[in-house]
């Protein structure tokens, strides 16, 4: 097992139990119960309609699942879902979620750059959520072990921050924009456990490399009225603190007073593995 897999699955057993108070909770799931879709990006729900207009029934494939929203968003749909994560701790939660609402997950310890154990050529779509790519030391293992557990003629489906974003402290003051790094600045990156800044490039080239053809790009602004606001108040320095006001809160996506809002924030993917010949 590479050493960044050791150090992160770590982190994330210790982190589990903090993570499923937060985004574990009942009124939560209750929300998703009520409306599915909203767990996406109205961008990204339209990529998976595209994707799969009905999901009954259909296999859906989730590495790297962490909080589990979108294989409970699949399954109240109907679908029959994998669950893969390298947190055997954040599995079992999610698993008496699961358990408590009656959905048939199938949840799965494994490394998205492996995804051993999970079939090949099995999903109709595989889905990554936002915050995956950081944890990933080997883009081109991750795409092929992708495109290996999806059915020929499937879909993979990614959403995850813009690498744009990248480059600048979040922490802007006025009109002004500090650069911290450069954007071929890639890591590895130690700060709770090991990290890594992959540009465009990066992404769509293991893609490519694996197989999968692109069908649809899509570059997201954060929304205001996201559960949790993507942009702070300058102040606003604690993740858990959310209690800037709404003015302040509106401000921060207004590009002429926070001048990253003018850059996407979020970036959406949808690649399609070939039919067999």
């Amino acid at each position: 097992m590479r050493e960044s897999v050791k150090i992160n699955r770590e982190n994330w057993n210790l982190w589990a139990q903090s993570w499923s108070e937060r985004y574990g909770r009942e009124e939560q799931i209750q929300a998703i119960l009520q409306n599915p879709s909203g767990v996406w990006d109205p961008a990204i729900w339209k990529m998976i309609q595209s994707a799969l207009p009905s999901m009954e029934g259909k296999r859906i494939c989730i590495p790297s699942s962490g909080d589990n929203h979108a294989a409970f968003a699949f399954a109240s749909m109907g679908a029959q879902v994998t669950s893969c994560d390298i947190s055997v701790c954040q599995l079992e939660n999610a698993r008496r979620i699961a358990q408590r609402h009656g959905w048939s997950i199938t949840f799965v310890e494994a490394d998205t750059m492996e995804l051993a154990g999970v079939p090949s050529d099995t999903y109709d779509l595989v889905f990554t959520s936002n915050g995956v790519h950081v944890w990933i030391e080997d883009l081109p293992a991750m795409y092929r072990s992708i495109a290996r557990v999806m059915k020929p003629g499937g879909a993979y489906i990614a959403y995850e921050i813009h690498p744009f974003q990248r480059p600048f402290d979040e922490r802007t003051e006025g009109a002004c924009l500090r650069v911290i790094k450069p954007y071929d600045a890639t890591g590895p990156f130690v700060d709770d456990g090991v990290k890594f800044h992959w540009r465009l490039e990066d992404i769509l080239n293991a893609m490519a490399c694996a197989g999968l053809q692109l069908t649809c790009l899509r570059e997201i602004p954060a929304r205001v009225d996201d559960e949790e606001p993507f942009w702070q108040p300058a102040n606003q320095n604690n993740e858990n603190d959310h209690a800037g006001s709404r003015e302040e809160i509106e401000k921060m996506y207004d590009w002429r007073h926070n001048p990253l809002a003018a850059l996407p924030q979020f970036l959406g993917v949808q690649a399609q593995k070939p039919l067999a010949p």
